[in-house]
């Protein structure tokens, strides 16, 4: 094999879709009903982390999950109009399809949201399947491989958060931070996937750059400062 990347997972939110706004905002109201403080958008991006039971573990113990859950979903509905798709995230998925790379989610987002973001935002036609509802993406990585029958060593994830980083390493596969999302730069490099980049088109412009292979020498967004330590 040549190494060019041939497949990617992308996660969703934070990676192809900002629905950040409507988190935070479902995430202090069930905060609230739970007689807890507000967090910042600052925040939340510092503490947010998956699998988000531990998070919930954290801020509001004792609480059963399906309770924080349906409260969550309770207010998220209603949310909707506050989440968009991401600048460039329709077309990257087009260049994929252009340069015939498979591409798949695998994310936290339930089904329902799913399905209706991907619809409105014109990304439903574009993703070859989806894994969605995961709780924890790492036991899940090795299904998404063996069902599609991917070669690890052209396969890349996308994702915003050190947990998508976490999920590429776990499945042995190739990893991208990207941050339009979650996590922060620091938050990212802590977890040292092999590129960080701004946004998904200026993961293009590298893919097409160096004919789909990663470039060595893990760079970070714009100053090619190495996301490791």
């Amino acid at each position: 094999m040549d190494g060019k990347i041939r497949n990617i997972i992308f996660d969703w939110s934070g990676t192809l879709v900002d629905d950040l706004p409507a988190v935070l905002a479902a995430t202090n109201y069930v905060f609230e009903q739970c007689g807890v403080e507000k967090m910042s958008l600052e925040k939340f991006r510092a503490e947010f982390c998956l699998p988000f039971k531990h998070f919930y573990d954290r801020f509001v113990p004792g609480v059963p999950l399906a309770e924080l859950e349906r409260r969550f979903h309770g207010h998220f509905r209603h949310e909707q109009e506050a989440v968009a798709a991401l600048p460039q995230a329709r077309e990257f998925l087009l260049f994929c399809r252009e340069r015939r790379v498979r591409t798949f989610v695998l994310s936290t987002v339930h089904q329902d949201y799913f399905a209706l973001q991907a619809e409105a935002f014109g990304l439903d036609g574009l993703i070859e399947r989806a894994y969605v509802g995961i709780w924890d993406k790492r036991a899940k990585i090795a299904e998404v491989l063996s069902d599609n029958k991917l070669d690890k060593r052209e396969t890349l994830f996308v994702g915003d958060m050190q947990h998508d980083i976490e999920t590429a390493k776990h499945g042995g596969i190739h990893s991208c931070g990207v941050l339009t999302g979650y996590n922060r730069l620091e938050q990212l490099r802590a977890s040292q996937p092999e590129v960080i980049v701004e946004h998904l088109g200026q993961l293009r412009e590298m893919l097409e750059g160096h004919e789909f292979q990663l470039p060595a020498g893990r760079p970070a967004p714009e100053k090619g400062v190495p996301p490791g330590p």
